[in-house]
């Protein structure tokens, strides 16, 4: 093993990242080679280059290999030479990103077969890698993250995106907002404006300077960097209670407060109201982090490096845990698995529960609440079999079209992932396109996955290549090769494809399909697809204003089971912001219409229910109602009938104010006021699967 004079083996980290990433980005792949040189002399490598030279000029004991969201253009050439040199991968990715594919891509091309991730959740949300991929867990600079001198003197800091992905942080920030003092930090995104981004020291000044901080691990319930940044800074964490924070040591009420938004307000107020029980906590939390979750106590590439020496034949590196030590184990042995409980993984499940039960309405509604969390290429795979088992052979094509622009085109992507691809295939065959399908089916020839594989056997394809099956991303449920035969038959069948490859349509109307799906490529891709960017904003402005863009803001972000409109329908600004926000949000609420003289059948008790009142005049007999739903957004009180409607339900504080715009008689309220309302509401984490 080749060591530096201090002792500590040497490490070449191949790293290429996009240019122009924000400031605290680049601080977060700072800490990565902060962390490694604790225990490494670390060269990180940032251009192209030849792997065997630079083996040769730098001697170590390691390489290992990034890849995944942040990766831009990366060369490198010879990377079979020095085949004793251990080679690690490591992926830098959300666990539901489609940057896994592109890693994945990367390892095979480079020939890293094992990898590490900072993300906990990954080896859930990737199975076909999860024997061989280990957890080097996020961790925290004490020198930076430590308290500092000063008063607390913000009761509740919010920092961190709102987008969709994060459910939990969205609903305990409308509860919070409306029981304590807050202050909330913007996210800035990461282009131009992140700039302004809080970063470092004095970021994490800011958390010392606060007694409550929220911190959320998407969807995907992952551990991220705020879990330990928050009490490590001397501020009291606050987070839902994942098995991820359990695995890392964090109890309710001892080291931080964990729990769904309506019962962490209340025990805010206990705390507040006993600040020695609260520093007990702090003080907890802080020792935890510390002694912990440090960057020194990150040894987990140092581990595997030291046991792969020692390996034998019959051996195999497993980890304790996700925030445990690697160890030698037979062969044989697998770790019991760690699940983190995602989500979508739940939709996901669901979703092919459905497709397999022919209930293919109930499978499209599951697997696009996938997608209302984010562009997640799981259920693209799931809603293109759903879309081709309907019969909509071009709907299926556009979904698998959508996720390989992002591949190719914004991901830079060599190949695709096996299975998205073998899926495009299998939409091409349904769409009569049997020339298209075996054109596809011989590109890559590298590629190989069973999925891949079946799909070019179908097509009479012979499939040449020498290198091992590529794991996937997106892997549908396994199936006997009986099964997927069938499945396939079926899927040709309902597309109108089954008694022949060629499609039935007349010359002229495929020449002019052909066209529409070429300009449809065209519309998603290069100069064509800059314009449409760049003209998005003027749109929105143009077809919308600042009071429909809250409401579909809003109305998506928040954890709903249904909604019901008082008032015809109509194709105004607020009501297509209001249907477009349903449409967004995860849960897929189902929308009914209550006009005049009619009572709601819905039930408010148990149920997070956002009434719209679009007519007052609808309204009438049903206060009480309103007076349970979690949101209630009015039109009309600038109205007689609108206006008794808003005193009514304001009296007495039962409902609170989010937004008002009184010159145009409108008004946004909501139920998650606090005690008085225990369990309406808002304040309950997403758990339906009540669906249109």
């Amino acid at each position: 093993m080749s060591t530096a004079p201090n002792d500590r083996p040497r490490l070449l980290l191949f790293r290429w990242t996009r240019p122009g990433l924000p400031a605290f980005l680049n601080r977060h792949l700072d800490e990565h080679v902060q962390t490694l040189g604790h225990f490494f002399d670390v060269r990180v490598i940032d251009r192209d280059c030849d792997y065997g030279a630079e083996c040769d000029a730098f001697e170590p004991a390691l390489s290992v290999f990034e890849s995944g969201v942040y990766a831009g253009e990366r060369r490198i050439r010879n990377t079979g030479s020095r085949p004793d040199i251990p080679k690690l991968g490591f992926l830098h990715s959300d666990a539901y990103d489609l940057a896994r594919a592109v890693f994945l891509s990367d390892m095979e091309r480079w020939g890293v077969a094992d990898f590490f991730t900072n993300s906990v959740s990954m080896a859930e949300y990737t199975p076909e890698i999860a024997d061989r991929l280990f957890v080097w867990p996020n961790a925290v600079d004490p020198a930076v993250f430590r308290r500092y001198p000063g008063a607390k003197n913000i009761p509740v800091l919010f920092t961190g995106s709102q987008e969709r992905h994060y459910p939990w942080r969205n609903a305990v920030g409308r509860v919070l907002s409306q029981r304590f003092a807050t202050m909330t930090m913007p996210h800035y995104g990461w282009g131009s404006g992140a700039g302004r981004t809080v970063h470092g020291a004095e970021y994490a000044r800011l958390l010392s300077a606060s007694v409550f901080v929220p911190a959320c691990g998407s969807m995907s319930r992952d551990l991220v960097r705020k879990h330990l940044e928050i009490p490590a800074a001397g501020a009291c964490l606050v987070a839902e209670d994942t098995p991820a924070l359990a695995a890392f040591g964090f109890v309710d009420m001892e080291n931080c407060v964990l729990g769904g938004p309506a019962e962490i307000a209340d025990k805010l107020d206990v705390l507040f109201a006993d600040p020695d029980r609260l520093e007990g906590i702090v003080r907890a939390g802080h020792d935890l982090a510390h002694t912990r979750h440090v960057q020194a106590s990150r040894s987990q590439v140092l581990e595997w490096l030291q046991l792969t020496a020692r390996r034998t034949p019959g051996q195999r590196i497993i980890q304790a845990g996700p925030a445990g030590s690697l160890m030698l184990a037979p062969a044989g042995q697998r770790p019991a698995a760690f699940s983190v409980g995602g989500r979508d993984r739940g939709f996901l499940a669901a979703g092919w529960r459905s497709l397999d039960g022919q209930d293919l309405d109930g499978a499209r509604r599951e697997f696009l609440k996938c997608l209302n969390f984010y562009f997640i290429p799981e259920a693209i795979t799931g809603l293109a079999f759903t879309e081709l088992a309907s019969g909509n052979a071009q709907t299926a094509r556009d979904w698998t079209t959508q996720a390989l622009t992002d591949t190719f085109t914004d991901r830079n992507a060599p190949d695709p992932d096996p299975v998205l691809w073998a899926t495009h295939i299998r939409t091409l065959l349904c769409s009569g396109e049997h020339g298209q399908a075996q054109a596809a089916a011989g590109r890559f020839p590298e590629l190989r996955h069973s999925e891949l594989d079946r799909i070019r056997r179908a097509l009479g394809v012979p499939f040449t290549g020498t290198a091992p099956a590529r794991a996937s991303i997106c892997p549908p449920p396994v199936r006997s090769d009986e099964q997927w035969e069938q499945e396939l038959a079926k899927q040709l069948q309902a597309c109108g494809t089954a008694s022949g490859p060629a499609s039935r349509l007349p010359p002229l109307q495929l020449i002019n399909q052909r066209v529409r799906r070429r300009l449809r490529w065209q519309l998603r891709t290069g100069p064509v697809k800059e314009v449409r960017l760049r003209l998005s904003p003027i749109k929105q402005k143009l077809l919308g204003d600042d009071w429909s863009r809250t409401i579909t803001d809003l109305v998506r972000r928040e954890g709903l089971d249904e909604a019901v409109q008082f008032g015809a329908p109509a194709n105004d600004r607020s009501q297509r912001a209001l249907r477009r926000g349903l449409d967004l949000n995860p849960s897929l609420p189902p929308l009914t219409i209550v006009t005049s003289g009619q009572t709601p059948r819905t039930e408010t008790h148990g149920n997070r229910v956002l009434a719209y009142v679009a007519d007052p005049a609808a309204v009438a007999g049903a206060t009480d109602f309103l007076a349970g739903c979690s949101l209630v957004i009015i039109n009309g009180t600038s109205e007689p009938e609108g206006y008794r409607l808003l005193a009514e339900l304001t009296a007495g504080n039962r409902l609170v104010l989010l937004a008002h715009e009184p010159l145009l008689g409108r008004i946004m309220l909501s139920g998650a006021a606090g005690p008085s309302q225990p369990g309406a509401g808002l304040d309950r984490p997403v758990t339906t699967g009540r669906t249109r």
